[in-house]
């Protein structure tokens, strides 16, 4: 499968700070602010929590360091609205069998999985060992 990445730093796997933040507040915070979440919204909202939370328990080692990435031709130009400058575009061939995080970081998926061409995906650092013939656009 071929991707690209749009980054200064290539494939270089890099660490997840801002959806780590998410972790912690989903396994820490969620109950405590339970009470201002829309009362329409709540039962769907608290079974997302349950379901998730033993889902981030077991594969939090995969969260730690990774990259975001898209399928060459299937990127959706709105998925890179929060760049603030433009970014070196990178490509490489990943194999088909790697295993990847869904863009809402809910559960594992094969890099060949359709939902791949559609949103990004984050490929965890125990993933990229199947990284081959990366480039720099030009």
């Amino acid at each position: 499968m071929h991707i690209i990445r749009y980054s200064d730093d290539g494939f270089r796997p890099q660490y997840q700070s801002f959806h780590l933040a998410g972790i912690e507040y989903e396994r820490n915070e969620y109950m405590k602010d339970f009470d201002s979440i829309p009362d329409h919204l709540k039962s769907v909202s608290l079974e997302r929590h349950n379901r998730i939370i033993p889902f981030y328990k077991q594969h939090m080692d995969l969260f730690q360091y990774g990259v975001w990435a898209f399928i060459d031709g299937h990127k959706d130009n709105q998925a890179l609205n929060h760049l603030r400058h433009k970014v070196p575009c990178w490509e490489a061939d990943i194999d088909n069998n790697a295993v990847v995080v869904g863009v809402n970081w809910d559960h594992l998926m094969f890099i060949r999985d359709s939902e791949c061409t559609v949103f990004g995906f984050y490929i965890p650092k125990q993933s990229m060992w199947s990284l081959r013939n990366i480039e720099k656009r030009t």
